[in-house]
């Protein structure tokens, strides 16, 4: 089944090692080992639990989806989490203890969905804070990387707190990652599924071909980084973590000249 990474309703410090829930517990990261759960849905599949400081640029997007901080007022997520959310959360490991950061307005790209017969071409949107959220340890803007960052084989961090598994678990409380290699997009083009065969040249497949490791519903419109720099953003898959089905990213760097015009940052 074809899936977008969305659940509907109902010089930037960047390391490589994932931290246990007890390492949380000690930092403070976490309030205690009551993992109080919600009844949302999905996250990371296959990841470890890391602490807000390694991917401080992670927020969540309303209730159902992710997002990337790219200045102290701008988060960018995908076009298809919608344009009605109120508020973003950032600055905290444990979701139900991040700070909440109410939004002013959406720039969702005019081109969204534009291109006759691709499903979620140009899945981008700006996200405008009332307030802008303190540069610190916990919460920091994250550099955009370039295209040429986006090679076959490099590895791709991708964090959130969505499901671990596709329709059989719920929203967690702790931020995780996971790494998946690029895929080059002649070889997705040719998966048997036919969504791949329409990935454009704002989009890029990233995963396993056994599967295992995912991003999955839950982790829409969150970051997709290599070597510490912004370059995709979580945008759709053929269920999560399955076998020859990556999940596909929207390329950032494609866009800069329109975050650029909208956010009038010096990017």
């Amino acid at each position: 089944m074809f899936v977008t990474r969305r659940v509907p309703p109902r010089n930037y410090f960047y390391v490589h090692e994932s931290v246990d829930r007890e390492r949380l517990l000690a930092s403070g990261n976490a309030a205690n080992t009551n993992n109080t759960e919600v009844d949302v849905k999905f996250r990371i599949v296959g990841g470890k639990i890391v602490s807000i400081t390694e991917v401080p640029y992670q927020v969540l997007y309303g209730r159902y989806c992710g997002g990337s901080l790219i200045a102290p007022q701008w988060v960018i997520t995908a076009a298809h989490c919608k344009d009605r959310e109120t508020f973003i959360l950032a600055g905290s490991t444990q979701r139900s203890r991040a700070q909440k950061y109410r939004i002013c307005a959406h720039f969702i790209h005019p081109l969204w969905n534009a291109t006759a017969g691709v499903s979620h071409d140009y899945d981008y949107q700006l996200v405008l804070l009332e307030t802008p959220v303190p540069v610190t340890p916990s919460s920091r803007p994250i550099a955009i990387g370039s295209l040429e960052d986006i090679r076959p084989g490099n590895m791709v961090a991708i964090s959130g707190w969505g499901h671990l598994q596709f329709k059989k678990s719920r929203m967690q409380d702790l931020v995780r990652r996971v790494y998946v290699p690029v895929m080059a997009d002649d070889e997705c083009r040719a998966l048997p599924h036919g969504y791949f065969s329409n990935i454009t040249s704002r989009m890029f497949c990233a995963g396993y071909m056994d599967g295992a490791k995912d991003s999955c519903q839950g982790d829409s419109g969150g970051p997709a980084v290599i070597n510490g720099k912004l370059v995709g953003i979580v945008s759709f898959g053929v269920s999560c973590a399955a076998p020859r089905q990556p999940g596909v990213y929207s390329k950032v760097p494609v866009v800069r000249d329109w975050i650029r015009a909208v956010t009038a940052l010096p990017l």
